[in-house]
């Protein structure tokens, strides 16, 4: 978090420089100055530390009113002045950060109190208004070294940025917890804070042409786009793809790791977006990095497929009563698995129709392949794909790992749909055990995945009512930039351990063999005692550096415009040098050897040169993306409209099980044996421990 000087940074550094030097002394700031620049130095370090220290007083007064105030006993008006005195502490806390909007709002806030003892207390005014009159005084004379907040956008940002900035602290989190109306406002506020720090859809531009277009504005067989289509400016020449995937190459050759995240992290993003993030794979389409494959939702294909005619490929065959609205499955050591989906060396004849994995092509070859073992490890790995909708989901263990924890709820439910409803027919227990299990996942991708990369100490729960109203409320459309920042190929950790069994990554594709064998509570907490990798520049393993090249080929392909339209657009100050850009001297290096400007640096090379937002394992044009998208995406789904979401659509016990999940542990758990469920050990994508910074 940063401290309170660092809203002020251009004050701070001509008054109070400070240096880290490892081979020299720094000289005190006074030193060559004249008397007078001493005394001023001095005066105004006074100021800003009395400045403080009334801040901290005064908030610590309004504080405890708000509590006290609150838990009033039977005196409905003394309790209600507890939000204003909150509002008050929060006015204080802006003008701790040198905001004068703080002022105002104290001061009105002072007012209010003031009428509200006079006129609804009938209390004496000397009492209690005299001081509140007084607390505002005594902000008068700092008012001139407060900073304005410009317009009304960016006065909204700027208390958007210091409200977050707050919840990133624990004692107000604790204080929220205490109003549980408050804390779900201050959900909604989060939320629609997030969302709201861009253009809301439908986006004027996609794919299909650099200009607004009927077919762009309908044919989702495209990607759309944030901004326009830019091309570099005449005269300028893009530096070679190769010289920018420096930034990517490790100085040491070793790789760093992350400090908060597991490898259940990049597992569940890599899952995540699997399902929507579907560039087409079609090689005779020169267009294919514009275009996307999917259906914009989430809608769990990776489990059940693209279309009806894909899930009724992995379904049960309608007959017994006992198995209504089951996906197809097999019994493995005791363990539930979807069917394999190769018959010996052929595909099996009951799921014709369905994708096939991306990359079987290659796996293929090397079942054919003249050196023995080679060929008979492919043979196999072949022979452990599983039956199931996503044509990406077999790609890595960890991929099948999740996919496998939804099968199983998805069939525990059904079950339990079937004894409680013995009217329902195959049709409506299969679609409605499938409609609880995507509402699960999604109060998963935001109750676990988001809470983990976000910054903030505050728990953001997967409320639907937050995107009833909202003007962000508008049919999903996946965008050609959420495609490419969710490259997170430097969160991949060089090896991995499956198990007693630790494999270079690469030895790991197309290989649900480690996940039999270690069964699905040994993978998650496998997955979840190992860190993944730090992500940023600076630290690509060797072998995946090629695929870097090709992700910034594709942005030019899909013309991006720059790193800084993007932060302009996503209200982030525009970088005005390298080193705005980032604080590592060796990424600058690079930075400024490729490109002229720091307004030149590209989409891709850019989000991930930035510096690492404190408290998250992102960057902050990632993080400030993801959340737009995630949100957006997650809480507009027809699942979670406002005349969706109830008892009727889930059944009372569907809407229990979804009241009931908010991470995956909680899924786990619940289909695992009773024995095996009281004895399983960490899960999570944070690491046990993490510490916040």
């Amino acid at each position: 978090m940063q401290s309170q000087d660092s809203v002020r940074a251009d004050e701070a550094m001509a008054l109070d420089p400070v240096s880290v030097s490892t081979g020299g002394f720094m000289p005190p700031p006074s030193a060559g100055m004249r008397h007078e620049e001493r005394a001023y130095v001095v005066s105004q370090r006074f100021k800003d530390r009395l400045l403080d220290v009334i801040c901290l007083l005064v908030g610590t007064m309004m504080l405890y009113r708000s509590v006290s105030d609150s838990f009033y006993p039977g005196y409905i008006q003394r309790q209600l002045m507890a939000p204003i005195f909150l509002g008050g502490a929060f006015g204080i806390y802006l003008m701790y950060r040198r905001y004068r909007i703080g002022f105002w709002i104290f001061t009105a806030l002072n007012i209010l109190v003031g009428y509200w003892f006079i006129f609804v207390l009938e209390d004496i005014w000397y009492h209690h208004v005299l001081p509140h009159i007084v607390f505002s005084a005594l902000f008068l004379p700092f008012y001139s070294d407060m900073k304005p907040v410009g317009g009304l956008a960016t006065l909204k940002d700027r208390i958007a940025d210091v409200g977050m900035k707050l919840l990133e602290r624990p004692w107000p989190v604790r204080l929220l917890a205490e109003f549980p109306l408050l804390e779900r406002w201050v959900n909604r506020l989060v939320i629609d804070g997030a969302v709201s720090r861009v253009r809301s859809r439908p986006h004027p531009w996609s794919n299909v042409y650099s200009y607004v277009s009927w077919r762009g504005l309908t044919d989702r067989t495209w990607s759309a786009r944030h901004l326009p289509a830019w091309t570099p400016p005449d005269g300028y020449q893009l530096p070679d793809a190769r010289e920018v995937a420096k930034l990517f190459n490790r100085p040491t050759g070793r790789q760093t790791f992350c400090k908060k995240s597991t490898c259940l992290f990049p597992a569940f993003a890599q899952y995540l977006t699997d399902g929507f993030i579907r560039t087409s794979s079609d090689a005779a389409d020169p267009h294919r990095q514009r275009r996307n494959t999917s259906n914009h939702s989430i809608d769990l294909c990776q489990l059940y497929g693209l279309n009806d005619l894909h899930a009724r490929l992995l379904r049960v065959a309608p007959g017994s009563p006992h198995t209504r609205g089951l996906l197809k499955s097999q019994i493995i050591d005791g363990e539930e698995y979807a069917p394999f989906l190769f018959a010996g060396d052929e595909l099996d004849p009951q799921f014709k129709g369905l994708d096939l994995p991306v990359g079987l092509d290659d796996l293929h070859k090397e079942c054919e392949h003249e050196d023995p073992v080679i060929r008979e490890d492919a043979r196999s790995r072949r022979a452990a794909l599983f039956a199931f909708g996503g044509d990406r989901a077999n790609t890595v263990p960890q991929t099948s790992m999740i996919n496998t924890l939804l099968m199983r709820e998805h069939n525990r439910i059904a079950r339990k749909l079937g004894e409680l409803e013995s009217k329902w027919d195959d049709d409506r227990v299969f679609e409605t055990a499938r409609m609880i299990v995507i509402v699960e996942f999604i109060k998963i991708v935001v109750e676990d995945y988001i809470n983990h990369i976000t910054p903030l100490a505050f728990k953001i729960r997967a409320d639907p009512s937050v995107a009833w109203t909202a003007g962000w409320n508008k049919p999903n459309w996946i965008t050609t930039e959420f495609g490419l920042l969710y490259r997170w190929h430097s969160l991949i950790p060089d090896e991995i351990t499956w198990g007693k069994t630790t494999l270079p990554v690469g030895r790991t594709f197309f290989d649900n063999r480690l996940l039999i064998k270690g069964g699905l509570r040994g993978a998650f907490e496998d997955m979840s005692r190992q860190p993944a990798g730090a992500l940023g520049a600076l630290n690509t393993a060797e072998s995946l550096h090629r695929v870097e090249v090709l992700s910034i080929q594709q942005g030019r392909f899909c013309e991006l415009a720059p790193l800084a339209d993007y932060q302009a657009y996503a209200h982030i100050p525009r970088p005005r040098t390298f080193e705005d850009i980032s604080s590592s001297p060796d990424i600058v290096e690079v930075l400024k050897a490729c490109y002229a400007s720091p307004d030149l640096v590209e989409f891709f090379p850019g989000i991930f040169s930035e510096d690492r937002v404190k408290n998250s394992p992102l960057p902050q044009t990632i993080l400030r993306l993801v959340a737009v998208d995630a949100f957006s995406q997650a809480l507009t789904n027809p699942l979670l409209a406002e005349h969706v979401f109830n008892a009727s659509t889930f059944s009372p016990y569907g809407m229990q099980q979804i009241e009931e999940t908010s991470t995956l542990s909680d899924l786990l758990r619940r289909v695992l044996s009773r024995k095996e469920a009281a004895t399983i050990g960490y899960v999570g994508m944070t690491r046990h421990d993490w510490q916040r910074e």
